[in-house]
Formats: C-alpha cells, sequence, structure tokens
C-alpha cells in the first residue's frame, strides 16, 4: 500500500469528475452512485466521475443544461472527450467500474431500488458504444463503498461500508 500522504488529495463530491494530470488520491464515497475510473498509466494521467443517475436525456429534453458528471452517460464521453484533447485514445486506458448498489440496508434486508442497476447498465452500454472493455469492478450488492484512487497509476481501493445503529461504518 503507497504512503498516501505524500499526494494532494481531493474528495469527490456526487456529480462531479476530476482529471489528474498530476498524481492526486481521490476519494468518494457511493450507495447507488457510479464511480468509473479510467487511466492512462503510461502517461500517469486518470480521471474519475461519481455519477448518480444513469441518464441526461429527459433532463435534456425539458431544454435544462444538466451538471455534466451527475449522469453517467455525459460523465462518460466527458472523461473520454478530455482524455482525447490530452492524446489518449480510448484503447490506451485501464477502466474501472464500482457502486450501484441495489439500495440501502433496513435490518438484514436489502431494500431495493433500481436506480443502481440502471447506473450500471448506462456505464456498460457507453463503454460499450467506445469498445472500452473494464479491467475491474466492484459492484451491486446491498452496501455502500469508500474508494480511494490513484489518479497517476489507476490504483484503486475498496473498503464496503456497513450500517451499525443507524451509521455507516466501514
Amino acid at each position: 500500500m503507497p504512503e498516501f500522504d505524500k499526494y494532494p488529495k481531493v474528495f469527490l463530491q456526487t456529480g462531479d469528475c476530476y482529471l489528474g494530470v498530476q498524481p492526486t488520491l481521490v476519494t468518494t464515497v457511493l450507495g447507488s452512485c457510479v464511480a468509473v475510473t479510467m487511466c492512462a498509466p503510461h502517461r500517469a494521467i486518470g480521471a474519475i466521475c461519481h455519477a448518480f443517475l444513469p441518464d441526461s436525456g429527459k433532463f435534456n429534453a425539458r431544454g435544462k443544461d444538466p451538471q455534466v458528471c451527475r449522469f453517467v452517460d455525459t460523465a462518460v464521453e466527458s472523461m473520454l472527450a478530455s482524455l482525447m484533447r490530452l492524446k489518449i485514445s480510448p484503447d490506451e486506458l485501464v477502466v474501472k467500474v464500482f457502486g450501484g448498489a441495489a439500495g440501502i440496508m433496513n435490518g438484514n434486508r436489502c431494500t431495493l431500488y433500481d436506480i443502481g442497476s440502471r447506473n450500471l447498465e448506462a456505464v456498460q452500454e457507453r463503454l460499450g458504444d467506445h469498445g472500452i472493455r473494464v479491467t475491474r469492478s466492484s459492484t451491486g450488492g446491498c452496501q455502500g463503498r469508500k474508494l480511494l484512487f490513484l489518479t497517476h497509476t489507476g490504483d484503486v481501493w475498496v473498503k464496503m461500508l456497513h450500517k451499525v445503529n443507524g451509521e455507516i461504518q466501514p
């Protein structure tokens, strides 16, 4: 495990993306939201999004300009466009996907919502449109996840979160 203290740190909020051209440790916490990480290790550049809805289409239909990284479809496209501007092609990327939990724990049962699975379907569809293969994932289930992502290597550490006495615990 690397010495995390030597890297600048960023906490990625829901609906945000981050592009790291300098080594950075990005952390975020996910439930039904998804994080997609993309890294070009040979260039030491990485990107991550924390999207919470699958599709921006119905929001655009109302004439609203959505925050790009709130939606899986526009977040993935935005990250790819940013990396392509840096002359990184999709076939150079190591891509990983996390989150998309089905719901929250209610006692010993998982309260099901389909937003997590819809987010994961949207990720697969968008990445598939570009011929991108996911190399690692930790998705689904009923538990949240805390992620640590090193932008320059693409390494990701995942800690599953549990609810104890109404509070989320690692």
